[in-house]
């Protein structure tokens, strides 16, 4: 009978404690939903910024995602040394970046479409564009 009790007043405690309505809990009326176009508004400003490439040898590499939707990009290996543009956009929570055509004369060919997935603040690049991860870099301390 004592465990009974006792299980009982646990229940009753747990049913107190748990989720209560809007007015009971004190923030009556002050719901907060945040909607998808908001979420993905946020991802995309939080992505803004500039991003360099670590975990590959004797290879530079940074990436810029810009506010008005364009992007900036380059990749220095051995003899190599590429530079690219393009349009970026925020598409299923990755990173859909649409390279312009090189410029005639360079020494690759067209890039086309590359989809990067989100990882915290860092782009990880699909595996046949390389490996890495493009970190994103933190902003001075002077320019904040």
């Amino acid at each position: 009978m004592t465990g009974l009790l006792v299980n009982n007043m646990m229940v009753s405690m747990l049913a107190l404690a748990g989720p209560q309505p809007a007015e009971v809990a004190g923030n009556a009326g002050e719901e907060t939903q945040i909607t998808p176009a908001e979420q993905a508004a946020a991802t995309r400003e939080k992505l803004l910024g500039r991003y360099n490439l670590r975990g590959v040898m004797e290879t530079a590499s940074g990436l810029e995602l810009l506010e008005d939707g364009s992007f900036r990009w380059f990749l220095m290996v051995g003899g190599l040394d590429a530079f690219s543009a393009g349009r970026w956009s925020l598409e299923d929570g990755q990173v859909v970046m649409v390279y312009d055509p090189p410029k005639e004369g360079a020494g690759y060919d067209a890039l086309g479409t590359v989809v990067m997935q989100i990882d915290g603040d860092n782009l990880l690049p699909p595996q046949n564009f390389g490996r890495g991860t493009y970190v994103k870099l933190k902003p001075r301390a002077d320019s904040e």
